[in-house]
């Protein structure tokens, strides 16, 4: 049975106005998961004034309850001041009410040896090394959040920010923007009542730091190849992946790559280790060859069922009174399958000008700027760049964003051009030609 949260009176030290505060002082995950990344996330007894507004964390005693891992932890903070013997008949209150509210068939021996955190930060570690995270990723990760708080104190500095992002670029990697991303994401409206006031601000500061870094650094997806990397360099990276779901992404990340040319290459070294009669060798790479293979295989199933379904949601979306109305209730299944399937169903309805090719344009259209919203300015910059017809309104689209042209705007965009030559290039071709435009505006804005 849950223990709620218990009504307290609170003073805001700020202001000195008396307002009352749900406060835990069991966290029974076993009961109530939710509460565990409450915890992890810093929310967990979290309280604002509502008068002026100050907020943090309260200073109350906790015991943590996981039954799925025999984990039962308690603390209490130092700052309490209490002696010996008020400690320990605080803990034994806290352990009895998990106990009692346990079914008599579920207690077992760990009850009576409750561990004891003697920090917030030791009670954290504690939890996440029972989830199976090691101290060692735990250092990493609060290393990397301590680079966060560096770098959101710098981002309205530009001078600052380019400082530290060229000492800690090799740090500025995808699993960074991946933990940034998790920094931003809302709690559901399960895992929390009211949102507090000052949580979409805080979202919005880590939003315009992703956007800021990602105009000075681009991360490289996990398992990817470099981008100047040869057959021989992509057989050894697929060759040193761990089947499972690493290989998966590899295969997935480097699919452009894994081409006619790639095959060959890859029997070529199995006719080479049979031939020299190392056999071990030979059969290696003959299994990482059916591995990849069979894994292509899954994906192009996954990705045909995939379409089959952005098929389907085009279709519904057409029938709508409201065409961009319907794409924004669909927002979540915008992506770039699906604009890849609608730019498909547009060639294919041949007359621009027709009733059903109108349509299409307008969904299209509307999914674009739905997908735009969340992409940094430049990378929105050069999308809207790459579909405006060459040189007028190109020329159009520059003027507007004028600001956005920069050295850096034109380092990134070259790293694009070269991105897309590899996969279209007949759209890098019309990237160059604007490029020309570009250099042309900036050459007259200085």
């Amino acid at each position: 049975m849950p223990i709620p949260a218990m009504p307290t009176p609170i003073t805001c030290p700020q202001c000195q106005n008396r307002f009352t505060a749900q406060v835990r002082t069991v966290i029974d995950v076993g009961e109530e998961p939710s509460l565990r990344d409450d915890l992890l996330r810093g929310r967990l007894n979290y309280a604002r004034c509502p008068k002026c507004g100050a907020g943090g964390t309260l200073t109350t005693p906790l015991v943590y309850h996981d039954p799925s891992k025999e984990l039962l932890v308690t603390y209490v903070p130092s700052e309490l001041d209490m002696d010996a013997d008020q400690r320990e008949q605080l803990v034994g209150s806290l352990v009895n009410a998990v106990m009692n509210s346990t079914p008599q068939e579920q207690r077992k021996g760990y009850f009576f040896r409750p561990q004891t955190a003697l920090t917030m930060e030791s009670l954290l570690e504690m939890v996440l090394e029972a989830e199976g995270v090691s101290k060692e990723a735990l250092e990493r990760q609060r290393a990397t959040i301590r680079l966060v708080g560096e770098l959101m104190a710098a981002v309205e500095d530009d001078e600052t920010l380019d400082r530290l992002v060229e000492e800690h670029k090799a740090e500025l990697d995808y699993e960074f923007f991946l933990l940034l991303s998790h920094m931003m994401d809302p709690v559901s409206d399960e895992d929390v009542e009211e949102e507090e006031p000052g949580d979409e601000e805080q979202r919005q500061a880590l939003r315009t730091l992703r956007d800021k870094l990602l105009e000075r650094v681009t991360p490289r997806m996990p398992g990817a190849a470099p981008a100047e990397a040869g057959y021989d360099e992509i057989i050894d990276l697929l060759r040193n992946t761990e089947p499972g779901d690493a290989l998966t992404s590899a295969v997935a990340v480097n699919r452009a790559r894994l081409d006619y040319g790639f095959f060959q290459a890859l029997t070529a070294k199995i006719d080479a280790a049979t031939a020299a009669g190392d056999t071990q060798e030979a059969e290696a790479l003959t299994a990482l060859r059916q591995q990849i293979n069979a894994e292509l295989d899954r994906q192009e199933d996954l990705i045909r069922a995939a379409e089959d379904h952005a098929s389907l949601l085009i279709m519904e979306i057409s029938e709508a009174d409201d065409l961009e109305a319907a794409v924004r209730e669909n927002k979540e299944q915008i992506n770039e399958l699906f604009v890849a399937v609608l730019t498909r169903l547009i060639a294919a309805a041949g007359d621009k000008e027709s009733k059903r090719g109108q349509k299409l344009r307008r969904i299209l259209d509307a999914s674009l700027d739905v997908l735009e919203e969340d992409m940094p300015p430049d990378v929105r910059l050069i999308n809207r760049l790459a579909r405006a017809e060459h040189p007028e309104e190109t020329a159009t689209v520059l003027e507007r964003d004028r600001d956005l042209l920069t050295e850096r705007f034109l380092e990134r965009y070259d790293e694009m051009v070269e991105s897309v030559a590899r996969r279209n290039e007949e759209l890098a071709e019309h990237l160059k030609a604007v490029r020309e435009q570009i250099v042309a505006k900036m050459t007259l804005q200085r």
